[in-house]
């Protein structure tokens, strides 16, 4: 698929992935809040995602989760 016919909320998620790569978590979080806009906006009763799983978006809060998990405990003197 050519860059230009992919869904937004690919791009979003590529962003996100670079902005953690990148170690900018304040960033990641927003693109998160932009991919949750971006998936919910193109829903609705008589609209279908032709998305075959959900696993990239849901691996994509794990790895916020998880990359920002060492900053917190450093914030808490662990």
């Amino acid at each position: 698929m050519t860059e230009q016919h992919r869904r937004v909320s690919d791009k979003i998620l590529a962003a996100f992935n670079q902005a953690c790569d990148q170690r900018e978590f304040e960033v990641a979080e927003y693109l998160l809040r932009a991919l949750e806009l971006s998936l919910t906006r193109q829903g609705g009763k008589a609209k279908k995602d032709n998305r075959e799983h959900l696993g990239p978006v849901v691996d994509a809060y794990a790895r916020l989760e998880a990359l920002r998990r060492p900053k917190l405990r450093q914030v808490a003197g662990d």
